[in-house]
């Protein structure tokens, strides 16, 4: 029987979505793009939460890489829990905005 992990967005993962559809506003094509790539990633925790490989800088994440941007994840296999934390650009220094 396959295990289901349950996937939470946090509110932070939820502002830096607002702030990155603000800071691309300009490009609505760009932001449906990444959008759905950001979503059909997620739709994979449920089954497979170690699909994506652990964020080296802050090990205790998970990186997901959709073009320029990172989406950062934690995984409690005891609660069989995904937390979904941040989307961050991946230029910025991100072991600083996070730890």
């Amino acid at each position: 029987m396959d295990t289901k992990f349950k996937v939470e967005i946090t509110p932070a993962f939820e502002s830096d979505l607002r702030r990155f559809e603000h800071n691309l506003e300009a490009y609505p094509r760009k932001i449906a793009r990444i959008t759905a790539k950001i979503h059909k990633s997620l739709l994979l925790l449920h089954a497979m939460p170690l699909i994506y490989p652990v964020y080296l800088d802050v090990p205790k994440y998970r990186k997901i890489v959709i073009e320029d941007y990172l989406v950062l994840y934690t995984v409690d296999k005891r609660k069989n829990l995904v937390e979904v934390r941040r989307l961050l650009y991946s230029r910025m220094n991100i072991p600083d905005l996070i730890v």
